[in-house]
């Protein structure tokens, strides 16, 4: 590996290292200090630096590296990868396990994110002011990429103040056109939102064993009749497997039932070499109680509410006279004009048969100029490819 690759791998590394000091030590950034009129300026004042900095390029030497090829690659591979686990860690903002702590979990707020975008978007000014102080027309499209690129990133730095974020609670059938910030202000949309249908995916069913009021962290997975498993010196056993299922008052046994509420049943046997027990374990709903299966030990066998996989919404968005439905789920948002419409929650004491879904809408004061951008990379594309395709047919027939 070349030299230069090297020394740009360990700023790099310098970087993650400095954004997770950061993010350990003070928490996730507040995006809220880059609110008008303090975003703008800001942006002038950095604009400004990059300024500074390329027309002071020959006297300090240490701006070098930001002009450096090997710079603007490395910069963004890392900027890809993060990106790429922005896109696979669920983005719900807690706390817990090395993702929460490192603020994956709501990785616009991450030191680590944010300090990177700062250097790529650096590196990518500087090249930006290069390119425009020496334009060359066949190189106008490239200079036109990298500069709509270049507003993107500002944008989502210095716009990331200027942020309306209301959380909407639909209910099953009922139009709503209304939500409320953080602060409790009522805000309303310019859309109509109806929930239409809510499911949820979950994981298979766990069995722990309830010592007093603790689960132990040891637990077997019933996902069918004939599942069996060992948690301590219990063999567990499923002689009969119901997903979704319920109980008559008075009755000990589960029967199968298609029907709001129904729970998840399963008859269980346990057996240490000297006992044997059996009997019916559910995790129960919010119509039907759960069951446990009690041990000789004075333990008994449990079933918590199932984690879930996915939880969907199918919502009917009625913008103006146009209607249209979406499927809103989590690190799957919908887009409505500039709002954003996130899935956050449900009545998780319904469960999968929760009526109720809970909604992020967000709307971002830089989506014009994203927008904007973006247009105008493709456009700037299509030129390079038909300039070049024009190019090559004129170099093909001489």
């Amino acid at each position: 590996m070349p030299k230069s690759y090297k020394q740009t791998i360990k700023r790099c590394t310098c970087l993650l290292l400095a954004g997770t000091a950061l993010q350990l030590s003070v928490g996730s950034a507040d995006s809220t200090i880059m609110s008008y009129p303090w975003g703008i300026i800001a942006a002038a004042n950095y604009i400004y630096l990059l300024v500074l900095i390329s027309f002071n390029r020959e006297k300090w030497e240490w701006t070098e590296w930001f002009h450096s090829r090997q710079a603007y690659i490395s910069s963004l591979a890392t900027t890809l990868i993060l990106t790429l686990l922005f896109g696979l860690i669920r983005q719900d903002g807690t706390s817990e396990g090395i993702c929460g702590a490192l603020g994956f979990t709501q990785m616009k707020n991450s030191w680590i994110f944010i300090l990177n975008i700062i250097n790529l978007m650096t590196i990518l000014g500087l090249r930006t002011i290069e390119e425009i102080r020496k334009l060359k027309k066949q190189r106008l499209p490239i200079t036109i990429i990298h500069l709509s690129f270049f507003a993107i990133l500002a944008a989502s730095i210095f716009g990331s103040g200027e942020k309306t974020r209301i959380t909407v609670t639909a209910i099953h059938g009922e139009p709503t056109n209304s939500g409320t910030t953080k602060e409790g202000k009522i805000i309303r949309l310019p859309f109509t939102l109806r929930l239409k249908k809510f499911s949820i995916d979950e994981y298979a069913p766990q069995i722990h064993i309830l010592s007093g009021d603790h689960l132990t962290k040891e637990y077997t997975i019933i996902e069918e009749t004939g599942s069996n498993g060992k948690i301590g010196a219990w063999q567990i056993e499923c002689t009969e497997y119901l997903e979704s299922a319920g109980i008559m008052p008075g009755d000990s046994s589960y029967i199968a039932l298609n029907h709001v509420g129904a729970t998840t049943a399963a008859r269980l046997k346990a057996t240490d070499g000297d006992h044997s027990v059996e009997g019916w374990v559910s995790c129960g709903s919010h119509i039907f109680a759960g069951s446990t299966l009690p041990l000789p030990d004075g333990t008994a066998l449990v079933m918590p509410q199932r984690e879930a996989k996915k939880y969907l919404s199918l919502m009917e968005v009625q913008d103006g006279e146009e209607k249209k439905d979406v499927n809103i789920s989590v690190n799957h948002p919908a887009t409505v004009g500039s709002w954003k419409i996130y899935q956050s929650a449900y009545d998780r004491s319904r469960g999968k048969w929760s009526t109720v879904t809970i909604l992020e809408c967000v709307k971002d004061s830089s989506y014009p100029i994203v927008h904007a951008a973006m247009w105008i990379i493709m456009a700037a594309g299509a030129t390079m490819f038909i300039t070049g395709s024009r190019r090559k047919r004129e170099e093909d027939k001489k």
